[in-house]
């Protein structure tokens, strides 16, 4: 199964995304109702999630990972030359 995102505007519905089946073939149409999308809520994110990877030096991985990818960036850029 296969499944990509549309707009229905009360005559016909435009996908959002490449459909990536050409031929001919049977479909389900499925509407999502606001109650199920709506992300609207009273907790606040950003407060919710912070503290959550304390203790994980993220940042140190981070600019490790930044290194690493410099240095194969260098050492593709100098096989060129």
């Amino acid at each position: 199964m296969l499944a990509i995102r549309g707009i229905y505007d009360g005559n016909k519905i435009e996908p959002l995304e490449d459909i990536p089946v050409k031929e001919k073939c049977d479909v389900i149409i499925t509407f999502i109702t606001k109650k199920e999308t709506d992300l609207e809520s009273d907790i606040d994110p950003i407060k919710a999630l912070r503290g959550c990877s304390k203790g994980r030096n993220l940042t140190k991985k981070l600019l490790e990972s930044r290194r690493e990818d410099l240095e194969l960036e260098e050492a593709k850029f100098r096989r060129r030359k």
